[in-house]
């Protein structure tokens, strides 16, 4: 281990979502993973860490993207590593009964060949 290799379970709850954040940013899953199965085990409810910790990181990137900082590669590495958070995620969201924002319908062309998003 580097000497300046940060210790995610040794940040404070703050400081572990800003950590989460940057992770999120640079598409660390392993790191993200960690981070969130940390932040459960402190006693967060899986929304509170679905909200704070992953949207809010994405949303940042989502900036960034907007703004022709960051590139579609660097948003699919952040996606993947959002998922990875996801997969822990999703069945405590449906057992602890997080609201639910609706259906979404997703359509594409007849024919559309591009693959990235759907």
């Amino acid at each position: 281990m580097s000497d300046d290799e940060i210790i995610l379970s040794e940040l404070s709850d703050e400081e572990l979502v800003q950590q989460m954040h940057d992770d999120l940013y640079d598409g660390l899953k392993e790191e993200i993973e960690e981070g969130t199965n940390i932040l459960l085990e402190r006693g967060w409810i899986p929304y509170d860490v679905l909200t704070q910790a992953l949207v809010e990181g994405m949303r940042i990137v989502g900036i960034d993207f907007r703004d022709g900082i960051l590139f579609v590669p660097e948003v699919l590495l952040s996606a993947n590593a959002m998922k990875a958070g996801m997969t822990i995620l999703r069945p405590l969201l449906a057992a602890t009964g997080a609201p639910k924002q609706g259906k979404m319908v997703i359509g594409t062309v007849k024919g559309d060949i591009h693959d990235i998003g759907k």
